[in-house]
C-alpha cells in the first residue's frame, strides 16, 4: 500500500466517525487530568509526609535510598502504577479507535472497564520495558502518543543549554536525540501489536523492529506530513479568529468582550479537535499498515457487548461536562479582564542584563541596577579563610583559565583575579564589597549562598553574624540549592527571606521555606497554586525566551530570573498594561495554549 493511498484512507476513516473519534480522545484526557492525575499527585505527597520527607531532589535522593527504605518501595509502587495507567490509557486509545473504524461500537464507560480488564493479561517483564519504552522513546514523539502523565518526562532546559555550550557535548547530544528518534520510528508498532494484536512486549519490539526495516522513511513522512497538516489547520482557523476578533474590536466596541469569550472558545475547542485529529490519524496510519504488512490480520480484540448506560450515569456525565465547559468559560472570562495578571518581580541572574557584563561582578552590577530590576540574583562561595566571594562556579577555570576552585584561595588572592565573559573583564569581588555597591545604588539583591563538602563546619553561622543585619535592613533575599543552608537559616534566623531551589518539579515540598525558586521546564500551575495557598511565593529560573516569560507570567508565579533582563520587562509590559481582546487572543494562541499544549492534553 503506497503511503499517500495509507494517508488517505486514515484521513477518511477519520473523519466517517469524527465524533466518535473525537469524544472518545477527550474523555480520556479528561479523566487523566481531572482524577487520574490529581489522585497520583496527592498519593505522592502522602508517601512523602507519612515517611517525613519534605522534598525529593537528586540532593537527597541518595538518602532515601539508605534511610527510608520504605518510602523508597512505596514509591518504586506508585511508579509501577502510573506506568500501568500509562499503558491503560493508550490501550483504551487504541481498541477504541479499532473498534469506531470497524463499526464494533461500545459506550465509554463499558470500554473504559474491558480495558482495565484487559490490565490482567500485563506480564512482570512489561514494567522494564515500559521504562524503556515510554521514558526514553515516546517523549520524543509526544505529537504521536501524547500522555500527561509522562509529562514531567522532560530534560530541565538548564541542563540542554549547559550541554549544547559544550561543543562536544552538543554533538553528542544531537547524536543522541537522533539515535533515539531512529529508535522511536523502527519501534513505532510496537503498541499496536501489544494491544491490538496481543504481542507480548519483547516480541512486539523484534516483529516492529522487522516491520519497519524498509519503510523507516515512509513512517517519517507521513508523520511530518500529519504535524504540516495539523500546523497548518491550527494556523489558519486562528488567524480568522484572529481577525474577526480585530474587527470587533475597532468596529463593535461594544461586542468585542462578547466576541473574545466566544472566540477563545471556539479556539480551544478548535485545538482540542486538531488534538484528536493527529492522535487518531496516527492510530490509524499505523493500524492500517499493520493491517496490510501482516497480510490482513484482524486485530485480537475482546467482543463487543454494549451495555446501557444507566440513567445516573448519564445525568452524571451531563453535569461533568456542563461543570467543565463552565470552568473554561469562566477562566476566559477572567483572562480576558486580567485578572490572571499579576505582573512579577523582575530579577536579573548572575547581575547581567544581555550579555552587558561579566557574571557576578561589580561593574555588570552597575550596569544591570540602571534597568531597575526588582532585585539582582548573584552567587557567594566561602573561601579558603572562611570569607565570601562572589562567584557562581566551583572552579576559576571557565571564567580565569585557573584551575582553582575558591575554597583553595584566600579572599585577598580571589580579589586579585580578573575573570572575562562576553567580550567583557573584570576583578572577581568579595561579598563585602558587592553588597556595598548594591547598597549604594539602591538595588535588592536575591543572594544564593553555593555549598561544597569542603566548606568549614560554621559557614552558615559566620554568614549569619556577619550579614543577617545588614540583609534585613535592606530587603535582601536569600535561596539556597543546598537543604541544610534553608534549615539553617529558618531556624536561626527566622527573620530572613530563604527560598529553597528545585531543579525539577516531581512534588510539592513540605518545607518552611518563604519560596521555591524552580527551573522552569517542569513548573506548572499546580505548583504555583499549592505555593500561594501555603503562603509560599514561587520564583521561575533561567527563563530567557519571551515566550516561556508570557507562560510564567499565566501561571501567576511570583518572580522570574532572566539573563535577559530587558526583554522581561517589554514582556510584562505588553502583556499587561492594558492590551486589547485581540492581542489578547494572539497571546492565548501563541504563547499559552497551542505551544505549550499541541495535542490537545491538558497541561499538568
Amino acid at each position: 500500500m503506497k503511503g499517500a493511498h495509507l494517508f488517505r484512507q486514515a484521513f477518511n476513516a477519520f473523519f466517517k466517525h469524527w465524533g466518535a473519534y473525537t469524544i472518545l480522545i477527550l474523555f480520556m484526557n479528561i479523566l487523566l487530568a481531572e482524577l487520574i492525575i490529581p489522585i497520583m499527585t496527592w498519593l505522592a505527597s502522602l508517601i512523602l509526609k507519612y515517611n517525613r520527607i519534605p522534598f525529593i531532589s537528586y540532593t537527597n535522593i541518595g538518602r532515601i535510598f539508605t534511610s527510608k527504605p520504605q518510602a523508597l518501595l512505596e514509591l518504586i509502587i506508585l511508579l509501577l502504577l502510573v506506568l500501568t495507567l500509562v499503558f491503560y490509557q493508550f490501550m483504551f486509545t487504541f481498541q477504541g479507535i479499532e473498534k469506531i473504524r470497524i463499526n464494533q461500537r461500545q459506550n465509554l464507560f463499558v470500554l473504559a472497564r474491558d480495558s482495565f480488564i484487559n490490565l490482567k493479561n500485563l506480564r512482570p517483564s512489561t514494567f522494564l520495558f515500559f521504562i524503556f519504552y515510554f521514558i526514553l522513546v515516546l517523549p520524543f514523539a509526544r505529537i504521536i502518543l501524547n500522555s500527561p502523565l509522562l509529562a514531567k518526562v522532560r530534560i530541565p532546559e538548564f541542563i540542554e543549554t549547559f550541554l549544547y555550550a559544550q561543543p562536544l557535548y552538543a554533538v553528542l547530544m544531537t547524536l543522541f536525540y537522533i539515535g533515539l528518534a531512529y529508535v522511536g520510528l523502527r519501534l513505532i508498532q510496537v503498541l499496536p501489536l501489544m494491544i491490538l494484536h496481543q504481542r507480548p512486549a519483547f516480541t512486539a519490539v523484534k516483529r516492529s523492529w522487522q516491520l519497519t526495516r524498509r519503510n523507516t522513511w515512509r513512517y517519517l513522512w507521513r508523520l511530518l506530513a500529519l504535524s504540516v497538516l495539523s500546523t497548518l489547520f491550527i494556523l489558519g482557523f486562528t488567524l480568522l479568529i484572529y481577525l474577526l476578533q480585530l474587527y470587533l474590536d475597532q468596529q463593535h466596541a461594544q461586542i468585542a468582550f462578547a466576541g473574545a469569550v466566544l472566540n477563545m472558545g471556539l479556539v480551544n475547542i478548535w485545538q482540542k479537535f486538531i488534538g484528536a485529529f493527529t492522535l487518531v490519524m496516527v492510530s490509524l496510519i499505523l493500524i492500517l499498515a499493520l493491517n496490510r504488512q501482516t497480510n490482513g490480520s484482524r486485530p485480537v480484540l475482546p467482543p463487543s457487548q454494549p451495555v446501557k448506560l444507566k440513567h445516573w450515569l448519564r445525568i452524571g456525565a451531563s453535569l461533568f461536562v456542563s461543570l467543565y465547559l463552565s470552568i473554561n468559560i469562566l477562566f476566559n472570562i477572567f483572562y480576558l479582564q486580567g485578572v490572571v495578571l499579576q505582573p512579577p518581580l523582575t530579577i536579573s541572574h548572575r547581575g547581567v542584563d544581555d550579555e552587558n557584563g561579566v557574571q557576578n561582578t561589580i561593574p555588570a552590577l552597575l550596569k544591570t541596577s540602571r534597568e531597575k530590576p526588582d532585585y539582582v540574583e548573584m552567587d557567594i562561595h566561602e573561601t579558603k579563610d572562611h570569607q565570601f566571594v562572589v562567584m557562581h562556579d566551583e572552579n576559576l577555570k571557565a571564567l580565569a583559565g585557573i584551575d582553582k576552585a575558591p575554597y583553595q584561595l584566600t579572599l585577598a588572592q580571589l580579589k586579585q583575579i580578573t575573570v572575562r565573559e562576553n567580550g567583557h573583564q573584570a576583578k572577581i569581588a568579595s561579598f563585602d564589597d558587592y553588597l556595598a555597591a548594591a547598597q549604594q545604588h539602591h538595588q535588592k539583591l536575591l543572594v544564593e549562598i553555593k555549598t561544597t563538602p569542603h566548606d568549614s563546619t560554621g559557614m552558615l553561622t559566620n554568614f549569619i553574624q556577619k550579614y543577617e543585619t545588614t540583609l534585613l535592613k535592606h530587603h535582601d533575599r536569600i535561596h539556597s540549592l543546598d537543604y541544610s543552608v534553608v534549615q539553617g537559616l529558618k531556624r536561626r534566623a527566622p527573620k530572613l527571606f530563604v527560598s529553597y531551589i528545585l531543579p525539577y518539579n516531581l512534588s510539592f515540598p513540605q518545607t518552611k521555606a518563604n519560596a521555591y525558586t524552580m527551573e522552569e521546564t517542569t513548573l506548572n500551575e499546580q505548583f504555583v497554586k499549592a505555593a500561594h495557598q501555603r503562603q509560599q511565593e514561587v520564583y521561575a529560573w533561567t527563563v530567557n525566551d519571551d515566550t516561556e516569560m508570557t507562560r510564567m507570567l499565566f501561571l501567576n508565579v511570583d518572580g522570574i530570573i532572566t539573563d535577559n533582563l530587558h526583554t522581561l520587562k517589554a514582556t510584562i509590559k505588553t502583556d499587561t498594561r492594558h492590551p486589547s481582546y485581540a492581542q489578547l487572543l494572539l497571546i492565548y494562541i501563541n504563547e499559552l495554549q497551542v505551544v505549550n499544549d499541541p495535542t490537545g492534553t491538558p497541561e499538568n
